[in-house]
């Protein structure tokens, strides 16, 4: 196959990627406070273990710098709660702070694969347009602009890790091999679903390079050393603490209800092929609203044709192609982690697969333009298809998807917490309404997962926290009719119950308003249900 050059310097090629760079820049930290609008628990979970960990050294349970955040149960991965320390250091415990690390880590993402993708094509043009790609990807993107999980820093340690061990076994480098060391580790100290995602792409790395690392095996232990040398903790913490690393998969597992082995292999092979299927990949995507945007696949529907050319070309030379044989076996393997989970479609249990799918692409568009014949009529269609669907796709993230993805974010409820903290005069109660939220599953103290909204939102000290155990209820309370000191009231105006024909019907006198309180604000909300503020005395 020919090299493929385009009549253009360095100086474009300099200019093209600062333009990329400007517009990915853009689009992740464009108004990241507040799109998504809301904060979600693993949001303000991390947030504020790494307010602990800035302020006190630990986590909000005491671990002295632990190497797995407990948090409310969920057991968080270290890379983002230290990563976001230094952020709210600097600039305080904000949203956008929170969130900045994982755009960032995007962006990042993005110029590893560059480097990756040259590995494949040779193709400086072709590697900087797939890397723009993957750094606006919807498959990743909404994550980005979140701090839902160490998803993106995973893709990080991927996308580099595959880079600098190839190059490492064909530069024969060790230095590279100790670097290809490191950026598989950091994945798998990023997410826990990294875990799984490395192991199998190590695997199929040994399978496609075999008789290569058998000549270069000396490489190949530099890499292997490093790689278990910075994993000895991690392995270390969990052998100690096994819920670390299986107390989150037992939950979302396909056997969670303890199904027949007959049962439980139909939903892994049904599974298993939705992530290969159109409705994932092209049209609908992740099926978590939290993680998509539910108006596009994972890839851009542009991709198609490519990766289409870029499977053919990979099973057309894969028996002698080891970089090809590679992307396949990785490509067949990719979903083998959310292929074990319960739910469909769940694009972040497999999201190491989006490096493999635009790879694919990248390699599908340089067969295309080899190809003088079908040059034309393949990119004509491809440069309007992209220049309308791209800007589409942002278009609707940051105006329908800001809107509709509210209440995955329990943005109006966030938002009329923040309101009456900020009605709250110092040394003040904030009485928060069971109601507020779902009553019957509101525990003391905001728990099971909620109050780690209210520790992030009342900036309650660690110090404090730590020491009582407690978010202190002079501070930040359970309205129970009872009034311990003058403060801010958060309540309902109404509540919808069934009357006797099961019709559902206002009911305006459920809880009892002090006697002089004074009603502040109201909040309206698309339900009719308005958010009530009061300012009440003892």
């Amino acid at each position: 196959m020919k090299n493929v050059s385009f009549p253009a310097g360095k100086y474009c090629f300099a200019a093209l990627v600062l333009l990329s760079g400007l517009i990915t820049g853009f689009l992740h930290f464009y108004e990241l406070g507040d799109v998504p609008a809301g904060m979600h628990v693993d949001e303000s979970s991390v947030a504020y273990n790494s307010y602990c960990i800035t302020r006190a050294g630990t986590d909000e349970h005491g671990n002295v710098y632990p190497l797995f955040f407990k948090c409310f149960g969920n057991y968080q991965d270290p890379v983002l709660p230290y990563l976001c320390a230094p952020m709210i250091k600097m600039f305080g415990i904000e949203k956008w702070a929170v969130r900045f690390p994982a755009s960032l880590f995007h962006i990042l993402a993005g110029l590893a694969f560059y480097f990756l993708a040259y590995l494949f094509v040779r193709n400086k043009w072709i590697s900087l347009a797939g890397a723009f790609v993957f750094s606006i990807l919807p498959w990743i993107f909404p994550l980005s602009r979140t701090a839902i999980g160490g998803y993106v820093p995973m893709l990080l340690g991927i996308a580099a890790g595959c880079y600098f061990l190839f190059s490492a076994m064909g530069k024969k480098s060790y230095s590279h091999a100790a670097l290809a060391g490191f950026s598989w580790a950091f994945a798998m100290y990023s997410h826990h679903g990294g875990r799984p995602m490395t192991a199998i792409a190590l695997i199929c790395f040994v399978l496609s390079l075999n008789i290569l690392i058998i000549r270069r095996w000396k490489i190949f232990v530099t890499f292997v050393a490093c790689y278990v040398f910075l994993l000895l903790p991690l392995i270390i913490s969990v052998l100690a603490n096994p819920r670390a690393l299986t107390g989150r998969f037992n939950a979302i597992s396909v056997w969670y209800d303890n199904p027949g082995l007959l049962d439980a292999c139909i939903r892994i092979v049904e599974r298993y092929l939705e992530y290969f299927g159109p409705q994932f990949l092209f049209i609908s995507g992740d099926s978590n609203y939290a993680h998509s945007t539910q108006t596009s696949g994972v890839l851009f529907l542009f991709m198609l044709p490519f990766v289409i050319c870029g499977i053919y070309l990979a099973l057309k030379h894969c028996r002698k192609n080891t970089y090809y044989r590679f992307l396949l076996l990785v490509l067949l393997t990719y979903p083998f982690a959310a292929m074990l989970t319960i739910g469909h479609r769940h694009g972040s249990c497999c999201m190491n697969g989006s490096i493999y799918w635009v790879l694919v692409a990248v390699l599908g568009a340089r067969y295309v333009i080899s190809r003088k014949k079908y040059r034309l009529a393949v990119f004509i269609p491809f440069i309007l298809l992209a220049g309308y669907e791209i800007p589409g796709y942002f278009v609707n993230y940051f105006s329908k998807y800001r809107e509709s993805s509210r209440w995955i974010f329990s943005a109006t409820v966030i938002e009329a917490i923040d309101d009456a903290l900020k009605q709250r005069k110092p040394g003040e109660t904030l009485y928060v309404s069971k109601y507020v939220f779902f009553p019957e599953e509101m525990k003391p103290g905001f728990k099971p997962e909620f109050y780690t909204n209210i520790l992030f939102l009342a900036k309650v000290k660690p110090e404090i926290y730590l020491e009582r155990k407690e978010i202190p209820p002079e501070d930040v309370c359970l309205y129970d009719g009872n009034i311990r000191k003058t403060g801010i009231l958060l309540r309902l105006d109404m509540l919808l119950v069934a009357d006797k024909e099961n019709k559902s019907v206002p009911d305006r006198g459920y809880e009892k308003i002090p006697e002089k309180a004074v009603l502040l604000k109201k909040i309206p909300t698309p339900s009719g249900i308005n958010f009530e503020i009061y300012r009440i005395g003892k």
